[in-house]
């Protein structure tokens, strides 16, 4: 008997990515409520560590999220760097 697996999904999956961003000194909560602002970001924390904030981000597709990070999410005033990781499962 030879079993077969369909590649398709019948429920779409968002596309996901955590944001690693480095904050200019005192901005890191200005910077989290801006970014609660979008509707793109599910959660943002503050943290210790190589990053002042993470955040959650979905979207349609990755290079929706690209085009957010890049367009929108860096011009937030006080951000100074950030990392896109991107989510593969």
């Amino acid at each position: 008997m030879v079993r077969t697996y369909s590649l398709a999904k019948e429920v779409r999956e968002m596309a996901k990515a955590y944001l690693k961003i480095k904050v200019e000194m005192g901005r890191e909560r200005a910077v989290r409520d801006a970014l609660l602002t979008f509707e793109e970001v599910k959660t943002v924390e503050l943290t210790t560590g190589d990053q002042d904030v993470l955040a959650l981000i979905e979207a349609d597709s990755y290079d929706n999220i690209l085009q957010v990070v890049i367009d929108r999410l860096r011009t937030i005033k006080g951000v100074t760097a950030t990392t896109t990781d991107l989510v593969l499962e």
